[in-house]
């Protein structure tokens, strides 16, 4: 790189470790609160706090680069491979979890008595396979086109040649198809007219996966951009700016569950030690929201049923 680039670099690099110390505390608080609350053992909540493992383990990679706030931080293809090999597991299996979560929650809302029949240790090994089967792929791509040199050892690093190409295009994928699949059991779930509950779940679920999902494909568009109008000696600062966004997606998760989420919400607090009279009184406010609503949507179709005039044909 030269001046131009090392200089916009150190300056995009604090941002983005700040955003990535927020990524490990908050979902540092989601897989402890996941591990010591015996309610949050379903499969959702086992692959949930995965997930925030994953992201950790994703996250840490950003640390490595520290030293170019100080220096021209070049390194040996070698060293860099083995530094950033979690990260880039983390990252690999992340996106494969949030797959998981879209399948579980899929088939528990479309196929209640199938879902509630099954084994849950024997469904977690599938998920878990899945994920490790992706890793696989992602290290025999790091292997296979892995070429000595000196390089700057970001989190994408590891992978020489085309194969950062066909792994980034292959979590797009995944991505999207983790989107459809949420999407249609979406659709059908309002649809069937599930129970309040069962919405706000997936509700706060799909907000996670569509906050993280949007962020990676800011961040893909972005660097494949820089790949046709950025010359390669100032690709790397670029790169950071486009992490940004997928790295933030990553940070928000715990923030997402919190919010929405009651269960998390009440689990958090008790492993922080705060006091419940905040939490339940949102929860009744959100209790309050959602009766309502789903009240009014039941007049609304009686009405219709009955032929009311008053009511357009278009109502939901």
């Amino acid at each position: 790189m030269d001046a131009f680039a090392w200089s916009i670099a150190r300056s995009v690099y604090p941002v983005l470790a700040s955003v990535a110390v927020i990524g490990v505390v908050l979902n540092t608080i989601l897989l402890l609160t996941t591990i010591f609350t015996k309610k949050l053992r379903s499969t959702a909540n086992i692959l949930i706090g995965c997930c925030a493992l994953f992201d950790i383990m994703h996250e840490c990679g950003y640390f490595i680069q520290f030293p170019i706030l100080f220096s021209d931080y070049y390194i040996d293809s070698y060293y860099c491979s083995l530094m950033q090999f979690i990260p880039a597991l983390g990252r690999a299996a992340g996106a494969v979890c949030v797959f998981c979560i879209g399948v579980d929650r899929m088939i528990c809302l479309l196929t209640v008595t199938f879902y509630k029949n099954m084994k849950r240790m024997q469904f977690l090994i599938c998920h878990f396979i899945a994920i490790a089967l992706f890793c696989a792929f992602t290290t025999y791509l790091m292997i296979a086109f892995w070429t000595p040199k000196q390089q700057i050892c970001s989190m994408p690093a590891p992978f020489h040649g085309d194969s950062l190409g066909i792994w980034s295009n292959t979590i797009t994928g995944i991505n999207l198809l983790s989107a459809l699949i949420y999407f249609i059991t979406w659709q059908v779930v309002k649809r069937r007219g599930a129970s309040t509950h069962q919405k706000r779940i997936f509700h706060s679920i799909a907000v996670v996966m569509v906050v993280e999902v949007t962020g990676w494909l800011i961040s893909s568009i972005l660097i494949d951009l820089s790949k046709v109008y950025v010359v390669p000696e100032r690709r790397p600062p670029f790169h950071y700016v486009a992490c940004l966004f997928v790295n933030t997606g990553v940070a928000v998760k715990a923030i997402v569950y919190y919010s929405i989420a009651s269960d998390y919400r009440k689990a958090i607090r008790a492993f922080l030690c705060m006091p419940e009279n905040a939490v339940r009184s949102a929860d009744a406010r959100q209790s309050r929201g959602s009766d309502e609503q789903e009240t009014s949507s039941r007049q609304v179709a009686g009405q219709e049923k009955r032929g009311d005039p008053t009511v357009p044909n278009n109502t939901v």
